[in-house]
């Protein structure tokens, strides 16, 4: 006969999952975007003055708006929001491609970097050490394989990384969905069986 298979430890609290996935990805957005700056070409570096200079300008007429009251610098704040948005915009392009080629940086670094973590350190990226957390596979409660590590990554970097609204409406779902479950998994958890547990009570 078959042993049944192990009891999982507890799952992990809804907030410290949380803390430990920002000490995660904080210190990953901040790599991505070294490292897109490092790899940016001639059009990518071009785009990315255009919208630095875009962005001095606005911020400067924002604080001109703010600190004189007056009604005109409101109306140049608010000419400058609406010119960004107008067609054929070379100030909008330039968003389109730097925040595009930064984004798609910052996706491969984070997938990459959470995904060999998980699945070489035993289930524990940095931010589950700091917390004490780990994830494990289920039902057989071991650290989760390649795969599953890859597609756990896949989620969260394509949330935190991709100027998407699609992929940012359906993290803020699944950011929530484990304070409704007694088990406290996320979409993320389900679709790739593995659970986040608390490893100083395992």
């Amino acid at each position: 006969m078959a042993n049944p298979p192990p009891i999982p430890p507890p799952p992990a609290g809804y907030w410290w999952r949380t803390l430990a996935c920002l000490a995660d990805i904080v210190p990953l957005m901040f790599l991505g975007w070294a490292l897109a700056g490092l790899l940016a070409g001639p059009d990518e570096l071009a785009a990315r003055q255009k919208v630095d200079a875009w962005t001095h300008r606005f911020t400067d007429q924002y604080v001109k708006a703010i600190t004189s009251g007056n009604p005109r610098d409101l109306e140049a704040l608010r000419g400058m929001t609406t010119k960004l948005t107008a067609k054929d915009n070379p100030d909008l392009e330039a968003f389109s491609v730097w925040y595009a080629f930064q984004g798609n940086v910052s996706f491969v670094t984070m997938l990459l970097a959470l995904a060999l973590q998980e699945w070489l350190l035993a289930g524990r990226t940095l931010g589950k050490r700091i917390f004490n957390l780990r994830t494990i596979g289920l039902p057989d409660t071991e650290a989760p394989g390649f795969l599953a590590s890859l597609l756990r990554s896949a989620w969260k970097a394509a949330f935190f990384t991709l100027p998407n609204p699609f992929f940012m409406l359906l993290g803020i779902v699944n950011f929530h969905v484990p304070l409704f479950r007694r088990d406290k998994r996320a979409w993320h958890d389900l679709w790739t069986r593995t659970q986040v547990v608390d490893n100083k009570l395992s």
